[in-house]
């Protein structure tokens, strides 16, 4: 099943998305703001990447495709999505840094919301950023995520170690965004 949002699809990864992948993955300037990219990553990682994400029962994950050439901009989704008390992972990487700057987080990180409260029927919606991440934290909060805690130097990026900030979105959270 497709997605679309703000000129974009949200669809299943497939094996053509892999070159793409490959590329964004290990770009420095990506991977500085992402947490857990720390590594380079060789074109069979990707293609496992891809398959052992494709039908995994708890997550939904989507490439984000440009909506007129179907290439791949990047992956979001929800996961460790545990139905039992409601709750899911989110994570974003827009790797298409032509794509920066448009708009596009802000817009495919609110449809995943939509989506998780909606479709999914989650009670909250959780993720990290790295604390050196600014604008990613702002986007975050503009759509209603709390900062909940601080893990002091979790991740190690260019050479130093980098706090991980901890933020959550909540159900009762959509009452208050409304108002």
């Amino acid at each position: 099943m497709n997605h679309q949002v703000a000129g974009v699809v949200l669809r299943c990864p497939e094996s053509r998305d892999a070159a793409a992948l490959y590329a964004q993955k290990n770009d420095m300037e990506v991977a500085t703001l992402l947490g857990g990219f720390s590594k380079g990553y060789s074109e069979q990682d990707i293609a496992g990447w891809i398959e052992a994400h494709r039908n995994r029962a708890d997550e939904a994950l989507f490439v984000i495709a440009d909506g007129s050439t179907n290439v791949c901009l990047g992956h979001v989704g929800l996961y460790n999505i545990d139905h039992r008390i409601r709750s899911a992972e989110f994570a974003i990487m827009i790797g298409d840094k032509d794509s920066w700057g448009r708009g596009l987080g802000t817009e495919i990180t609110a449809y995943m919301l939509d989506y998780g409260f909606g479709w999914l029927n989650l009670n909250r919606i959780e993720l990290t950023v790295l604390a050196s991440n600014v604008r990613a934290i702002a986007l975050y909060e503009k759509l209603g995520f709390s900062k909940e805690g601080v893990k002091r130097q979790a991740q190690y990026k260019s050479g130093s170690y980098v706090d991980v900030c901890l933020m959550a979105k909540l159900r009762e959270d959509l009452d208050v965004d409304d108002s």
